[in-house]
């Protein structure tokens, strides 16, 4: 029942992942920064979270430890699942903007480099999980051309790639 309500509150987004750029989009709002998450130890000496986002050059050093990006690797597009799922997680909580109800978008994901050869289905997995931690209810993996999230239906969009 909660699931039902925090899915009819949820937004659908389109999540476009470079190395360097996050871009989720809904209809009324976008997120599009750099996708870097900056941590420090806290007094138990377990590292949180201090700001992510384009926030994070804004820091001055004494204010963070480590500064990560979990998209950037030589091979993969994802290499820290954790960060990134972090990530992805605050910027579907920031497209809401809702105190009350955990987002429970519909997602479409698509990774816009790297893909030489195809997406395989470990990383189509890597994705799907991604979002799924995230909170979202669906996820899709889409590496065609770029989406319109004013054009994107998701009925036809399920439909087309359940086949």
């Amino acid at each position: 029942m909660i699931k039902y309500i925090q899915g009819k509150m949820s937004k659908d987004l389109y999540v476009q992942v470079w190395e360097d750029r996050l871009k989720v989009s809904s209809v009324d709002k976008t997120f599009d920064e750099e996708p870097l998450m900056a941590l420090k130890p806290d007094k138990k000496g377990e590292l949180i979270v201090v700001a992510i986002g384009n926030s994070v050059k804004a820091l001055v050093k004494s204010e963070y430890e480590t500064i990560v990006n979990p998209f950037k690797h030589p091979r993969l597009l994802v290499h820290d699942f954790t960060v990134a799922e972090k990530i992805i997680m605050h910027v579907f909580r920031l497209i809401h903007e809702s105190k009350i109800f955990l987002p429970s978008p519909r997602v479409i994901f698509q990774p816009m480099e790297k893909l030489e050869g195809g997406v395989t289905t470990v990383e189509e997995r890597v994705y799907k999980e991604l979002c799924f931690g995230a909170g979202a209810r669906e996820v899709f993996i889409h590496t065609g051309n770029p989406l319109s999230i004013y054009d994107i239906d998701f009925k036809q969009f399920k439909s087309d790639n359940s086949e």
